[in-house]
């Protein structure tokens, strides 16, 4: 065998090893774009999506028989935060096929399979193949948006715990003395009904001895002192005061009662049977402040079976969508300066319990209905809306019960929010 011969056969099983040493580098690649953390996703030079790991799918709503073929960008990288259109050729994935750049971006939005968006940090890398030819990109992102929410639920939880114990005290304290300021209200006026009729006994008294000379001097001065005490106004409106006292008692209790509802649901870690009408009763006691100024309340709920339900949970859905309405009647009501209504109503729709909550505010625009559920996502001004309320609200009724939360809503009219909650639970 000649020189040259032995060296084209040590060059022929050099490229070999090569070969060998790439085919083992894709098969780990491969390996490792499944059991990654991160979501990962592959794509050809045209930016179709070749693979995608379990994370990818899960955190796109997608299945991969779904993915698979689809243009990358158009499906997950489309629009922007603001809703315009992203062009594929200012993509990063784009710019790592075309010059083998590497990329890492924080903060861009990526969209899900149903419209709804997330944000999202990511890194991009060229794919080459075995002639090192650029043959696609890898795309590894993380969820941003589920972390802050998980972290944002764990410290609404927190705050909620903390109202909780809060209200607990705070009904304790306040039960004892109203009991004895109703029961000393309620012995009051007995006694001055008592009064009144024995005062009503000693005017017969008085009328039946009128004109005796002996009993005169008597008579000038209970005439004098009737005057003085002015009988006629205690008898009409000393039964007037009693009564509004009664009731604002009456009410005081209500709202302790409201208060320990609200208090003793926040307790509760596992699902039980539940009045949905109660749920809804003792949180708009806690809330009513959210609304009073701005809206009439009025609410239609009608029986319903036990639901089996995480109490606590509800209780935050409900509190989360009245002071939603009351904001978007706050809205309407800067610029015409009426009173807006807000609308609660429950019925049974087949195995659901349903809780329609109804404002007269603004409504909401086309152009964020899709992104109204998005966590962080709020079109209320800094320091008035965190855009927790309604993620949140729908991960308690969409994951915590296998319920459904919609939405209808006419700009400049209103909106109704939709709760469907399983009986079964």
């Amino acid at each position: 065998m000649s020189e040259e011969e032995i060296t084209i056969d040590l060059l022929k099983k050099k490229n070999e090893n090569l070969r060998e040493a790439l085919t083992q580098v894709l098969y780990q690649n491969k390996m490792l774009l499944n059991w990654v953390n991160g979501a990962v996703i592959t794509v050809d030079r045209d930016g179709k999506v070749l693979t995608a790991n379990e994370t990818a799918l899960h955190a796109l709503n997608l299945t991969l028989e779904e993915f698979v073929g689809l243009h990358c960008h158009e499906t997950i990288h489309h629009t922007t935060d603001d809703g315009g259109e992203y062009p594929w050729e200012f993509c990063p994935v784009f710019a790592a096929i075309e010059d083998g750049s590497s990329h890492h971006v924080d903060g861009d939005v990526f969209w899900k399979k149903y419209k709804s968006s997330f944000s999202a940090d990511y890194i991009v890398s060229p794919i080459r193949d075995e002639n090192n030819e650029i043959s696609g990109a890898t795309l590894i992102f993380r969820n941003l948006t589920e972390q802050r929410l998980q972290e944002a639920k764990r410290i609404h939880g927190m705050k909620l715990e903390s109202i909780g114990e809060l209200s607990a005290g705070i009904a304790h304290e306040i039960n004892t003395p109203i009991q004895f300021i109703g029961s000393n209200v309620s012995f009051l006026y007995e006694a001055f009904e008592d009064l009144l009729e024995l005062t009503n006994r000693y005017g017969k008294l008085r009328d039946a001895v009128a004109g005796k000379k002996e009993y005169q001097e008597l008579l000038d001065e209970i005439t004098e002192q009737e005057e003085v005490v002015d009988v006629e106004y205690l008898q009409e409106e000393a039964p007037k005061a009693f009564e509004q006292t009664t009731h604002g008692v009456e009410r005081v209790t209500s709202l302790i009662l409201g208060l320990k509802g609200f208090a003793h649901a926040k307790d509760s870690e596992t699902k039980a049977a539940a009045d949905i009408n109660e749920i809804i009763r003792n949180t708009l006691i806690v809330c009513s402040n959210a609304y009073k100024y701005v809206a009439e309340l009025e609410t239609d709920l009608v029986e319903l079976p036990a639901v089996n339900v995480f109490h606590g949970d509800i209780g935050q859905v409900i509190l989360n969508l009245v002071v939603n309405a009351a904001h978007a009647i706050e809205d309407v009501k800067g610029t015409s300066n009426q009173m807006g209504k807000i609308t609660i109503k429950t019925f049974q729709e087949g195995d659901y319990a349903v809780i329609t909550v109804t404002d007269t505010g603004c409504g909401i625009p086309p152009g964020v209905r899709q992104r109204i559920f998005d966590p962080f996502f709020t079109t209320k001004e800094v320091g008035r809306g965190s855009g927790q309320g309604l993620a949140i609200s729908r991960n308690i009724i969409h994951d915590k019960h296998d319920g459904e939360l919609n939405f209808e809503s006419t700009v400049g009219q209103g909106t109704t929010f939709i709760v469907k909650i399983p009986i079964s639970g």
